[in-house]
């Protein structure tokens, strides 16, 4: 739901006591005039959300805790778009906001390119 720029696709508190923002980008998205610029709107949702305090004061108990930005996609991301969130990855972790690119369907990222399931690195080839 890239094109819902202002809204969280989903919060979830996952059992080792992490966050995930689930952000879903469903089958044709990528190839839809303007995903990427709508992806950063996102991303600006997702990460303001997160680490200005919105998500501790509607979820407390997230206060301190690890968080991801974990994107689920049907179709194989462009490569701009594995660039894209390899930097904003690159600029997030210090401020201990990790993302994950997961495909729905498919196989979680292997890390070997970049932001990974588990270790917050992401790659567009599957």
């Amino acid at each position: 739901m890239l094109r819902n720029t202002k809204v969280i696709d989903l919060v979830i508190s996952c059992d080792d006591g992490t966050w995930e923002l689930a952000l879903v980008v469903e089958s044709g998205e990528w190839k839809q005039h303007g995903a990427l610029y709508a992806l950063q709107e996102k991303l600006n949702t997702y990460s303001s959300y997160a680490l200005d305090g919105a998500m501790s004061a509607s979820y407390p108990e997230s206060e301190g805790a690890d968080k991801v930005i974990l994107i689920q996609t049907i179709d194989v991301p462009p490569e701009q778009a594995v660039q894209f969130l390899t930097k904003v990855e690159a600029l997030l972790q210090p401020e201990g906001l990790a993302i994950k690119l997961e495909r729905l369907g498919g196989n979680t990222t292997d890390g070997s390119e970049g932001p990974t399931e588990g270790s917050g690195t992401i790659s567009g080839d599957e």
